[in-house]
């Protein structure tokens, strides 16, 4: 693992990531989905991450470009009904970071999404910082979708701006070499 590096979301930052990346849709499951769904019909890319969300958006008919989720939601395990028409990987990523692993297979699955194949990234460990390298993976006019729990759903339209953001978090994240 010479030369391998993750970002660790020090203390400092979580509460500023407690605060939605996108526009909070609030409300409890499934309206937040059923108000987005005619948004959602119309995108060209969509991503989502989380269990629920991904889980919640199949339910509708939708199939999302990228699907990233870790098989636990609210520090609990769930299966989440997700098919199985797709390309999956797996990756690692412990809680707190985002490691280059994770960074390569969000890059990897936009990818393959962007020539016409549904990716599932399965997380071995937590996925929860995984909207930040969705955002700057994604085709600009994407949507990248997260859960906020127990208040709704949060909708990332992709653009320039919204990419320099979450580059920014990420720049402000501890660069860790493991071995260190």
């Amino acid at each position: 693992m010479c030369g391998d590096f993750y970002f660790y979301l020090p203390p400092s930052l979580r509460d500023k990531l407690k605060e939605p990346l996108g526009e909070l849709v609030r409300g409890e499951i499934p309206e937040p989905y059923l108000r987005i769904l005619p948004l959602l019909r119309k995108v060209p890319f969509l991503i989502t991450v989380g269990d629920v969300v991904t889980e919640n958006v199949i339910r509708l008919g939708m199939h999302p470009s990228v699907a990233i989720y870790d098989h636990r939601t609210k520090r609990r395990d769930y299966n989440p009904s997700v098919g199985s028409e797709a390309v999956f990987l797996t990756v690692r990523n412990p809680p707190g970071t985002i490691t280059k692993a994770l960074l390569n297979a969000v890059r990897k699955g936009v990818e393959i999404a962007g020539r016409g194949r549904s990716v599932h990234i399965k997380v071995n460990g937590e996925e929860d910082l995984a909207a930040i390298p969705a955002v700057l993976y994604a085709p600009l006019g994407s949507v990248v979708l997260y859960g906020q729990p127990d208040e709704g759903v949060v909708l990332i339209k992709v653009t320039p701006e919204c990419k320099r953001r979450c580059a920014s978090i990420l720049a402000k994240m501890e660069v860790v070499r493991d071995g260190d």
